[in-house]
């Protein structure tokens, strides 16, 4: 068995952070931060981003029926909006759920 060398923990906390993307926002989080904005503040306020998954469909969660019909109405204009938002291109589709 081979011994590596020892890293500084400096150079350690760096390397993870970079691994783990700590530090950087995500695309998860600017869509959070401008729900409002993409949505609207009456729909936003019955519903929330959750996360992407791995095929780049965004899951959102919402609270009431009428807004969840809402949203499925507009899903066009609303995936164009997150589409402009940095790191968010790669959204593919909307997924609605009822929670």
């Amino acid at each position: 068995m081979r011994r590596r060398p020892a890293l500084d923990v400096a150079q350690l906390v760096d390397a993870l952070r970079s691994k783990h993307g700590i530090g950087r926002p995500t695309a998860e989080q600017a869509i959070r931060d401008a729900w409002p904005q993409i949505v609207g503040p009456a729909n936003a306020s019955y519903s929330h981003a959750v996360r992407i998954d791995e095929r780049g469909r965004l899951l959102v969660h919402a609270s009431h029926a009428v807004v969840r019909n809402e949203l499925f109405l507009n899903r066009a204009e609303i995936i164009e909006r997150v589409r402009r938002l940095p790191g968010c291109a790669s959204i593919a589709r909307l997924h609605l759920s009822q929670g």
